[in-house]
């Protein structure tokens, strides 16, 4: 990289790239969900080549070339092939949340019960069959819209696209329509 390639500004095209290459390291992994809230705070505010470039430093693949996005498995040899991309628990944020509010309730409850000595009313079945219901829901409907935000991310991109082609500027940014 030379040093005018630094000074050069970037595009909203080139912060897409750099979020969707955030995204792709997210998935793997290898940043957490509040390293990819920075970075992607960072991508958003950069100006410059240089400062873009600095928020991948530390990633494998390092910054993605204009038009470019490194998917997570490329980043990288990838540790075992017939790995899946996400967890469970990742696909279905309502059961991330059912598991992590049931067993903090719980916990609470059962703290109670030890510090008074008498069982109280089991009162985390309330979240819990809220949160229940709303996984029950959204596994029924996993097979309908559209849950992969990388197809999603291409379809926004080619319609994109396809209006600045056309004269037409789609996608939000500088649209101050909004």
């Amino acid at each position: 990289m030379t040093e005018d390639h630094g000074k050069l500004r970037i595009s909203n095209d080139d912060r897409d790239e750099a979020i969707a290459q955030l995204r792709a390291a997210l998935d793997q992994g290898r940043i957490d969900l509040g390293e990819f809230d920075e970075r992607s705070m960072a991508a958003y505010s950069a100006k410059t080549n240089a400062e873009l470039d600095l928020i991948f430093e530390d990633l494998p693949g390092g910054r993605p070339k204009v038009g470019e996005v490194v998917p997570a498995e490329q980043a990288a040899a990838p540790a075992a092939p017939s790995a899946p991309k996400r967890s469970v628990l990742r696909r279905l944020p309502a059961l991330q949340g059912l598991v992590t509010v049931g067993l903090i309730t719980t916990g609470v409850w059962f703290a109670t019960w030890i510090g008074s000595g008498d069982m109280p009313y089991f009162w985390p079945i309330w979240p819990i069959l809220g949160l229940g219901i709303a996984t029950v829901l959204q596994v029924v409907n996993m097979g309908f819209g559209d849950d992969d935000e990388d197809r999603r991310e291409r379809r926004e991109r080619r319609d994109r696209d396809r209006g600045h082609r056309h004269g037409h500027p789609g996608g939000h940014h500088g649209d101050a329509a909004h």
